[in-house]
């Protein structure tokens, strides 16, 4: 069985290539969901990996074999605009199942899932508009249409926490904005809900959806508002902490809680996506506030020394990964 694995070249056309052990060329390409790294020593099927990019006219494609399936890795629709366009056709001429369709994908824009997720019970996804400001009144002016309390700023295509900061004064915009280029690249304004627990905490989940059912990836806790990896350092001090994010995965691995496993396998359908992630807060009925949710997220990677905690679910991803690609080639 062979299963094609296809990548895409960012719209700025910009490739970083590496040396591995033995000599060879690795291609460094973001915006992926980087499954195929994680699929190459199953016996289970064959990988070949793709990679599309570019605009103009319409491409044939042609390989000397057929694959049984394809997996869209491409992943961020602000970004990789140019290459999901080309793996759309690609999939049209291919005419066999994909996972993770690139037209759906597409949908994945924060302002996109933001309308996709409206009239879900148990799940808040916090207003977002898409849009390409000139000059600090643009923002400012957009906020006041747009907004009634505080909102993040973020430049469309970046994660991590990079290029984003906190308006919570319209008279201070300008200072807020020095270090943002406004040259018609485009923004997300979105409104921010506190999501401090009782203990004055801030707790993000990062959720990861196989076929709608839910994994926990990881748990992290900070005492700041903008919680990402750099959270492990808070947490690195505190055992009760490190502790509570156990318990949530030991319990998480064997048992989602039903309320929010229904409301994840509605997420899914919503979004159209086989494989992707959730970063989001928890209250206490297990209602969810949604900070992100799409297939670009770090996922089967594990950096810490085994054994170790995170172990045992990104080991039940992969190999719910690995069959649902058996369960949907065709052979």
């Amino acid at each position: 069985m062979d299963v094609l694995f296809i990548s895409g070249i960012a719209n700025n056309n910009q490739v970083s290539a590496v040396l591995d052990s033995n000599g060879r060329f690795q291609y460094l390409l973001n915006g992926s969901s980087s499954v195929a790294p994680h699929m190459e020593n199953t016996t289970d099927f064959k990988n070949h990996r793709f990679i599309l990019g570019g605009t103009g006219g319409n491409q044939r494609y042609g390989f000397k074999f057929h694959p049984s399936i394809i997996f869209n890795e491409i992943s961020d629709p602000d970004t990789h605009s140019h290459a999901l366009g080309r793996c759309i056709d690609f999939c049209k001429q291919q005419q066999t199942p994909v996972i993770n369709n690139p037209e759906s994908i597409r949908q994945t824009r924060r302002d996109l899932v933001t309308t996709a997720l409206q009239n879900i019970d148990g799940v808040q996804a916090p207003k977002t508009i898409r849009y390409t400001p000139r000059t600090p009144d643009d923002v400012r002016q957009q906020i006041k249409t747009h907004f009634d309390g505080p909102v993040l700023l973020r430049e469309a295509g970046t994660h991590g926490g990079k290029s984003l900061t906190r308006i919570d004064d319209l008279k201070a915009v300008e200072e807020q904005l020095y270090p943002f280029a406004l040259d018609g690249r485009p923004y997300y304004l979105i409104e921010f809900r506190d999501f401090a627990s009782e203990d004055n905490l801030y707790r993000k989940f990062r959720i990861v959806v196989i076929e709608g059912v839910p994994y926990l990836r990881h748990m992290l806790i900070n005492d700041h508002w903008m919680v990402h990896r750099t959270a492990r350092n808070f947490m690195t001090s505190r055992k009760e902490l490190q502790n509570e994010e156990k318990q949530w995965i030991d319990t998480f691995y064997k048992t989602p809680p039903p309320e929010l496993a229904g409301r994840i396998k509605q997420i899914a359908e919503h979004l159209k996506l086989d494989y992707f992630g959730i970063d989001c807060s928890l209250n206490k009925d297990g209602e969810l506030l949604i900070f992100e949710a799409n297939a670009n997220m770090n996922i089967l990677v594990n950096t810490q020394p085994s054994p170790n905690l995170w172990d045992a679910p990104i080991l039940a991803m992969k190999e719910h990964l690995k069959a649902l690609i058996q369960r949907r080639a065709k052979v």
